[in-house]
């Protein structure tokens, strides 16, 4: 898990225990989102992931099967 990551999993579990909202609405979630200092700032992108990405690596295992 990244920094990045890490620090958006406590904040909602912050906003959570704080609001006693154990299940935030997406718009909540867009709140805190925001108050972590994210903004809008770039051409929206596709959200659909490349074959690539979903397909598991496909490279010969160097674990041995013994």
């Amino acid at each position: 898990m990244s920094d990045e990551q890490f620090d958006f999993v406590m904040a909602i579990d912050k906003y959570k225990r704080k609001n006693a909202r154990p299940f935030p609405t997406w718009t909540e979630v867009l709140e805190v989102i925001k108050a972590l200092g994210y903004r809008k700032v770039a051409e929206p992108q596709s959200l659909e992931r490349s074959k690539e990405e979903l397909e598991p690596d496909k490279a010969p295992s160097s674990r041995s099967l013994d």
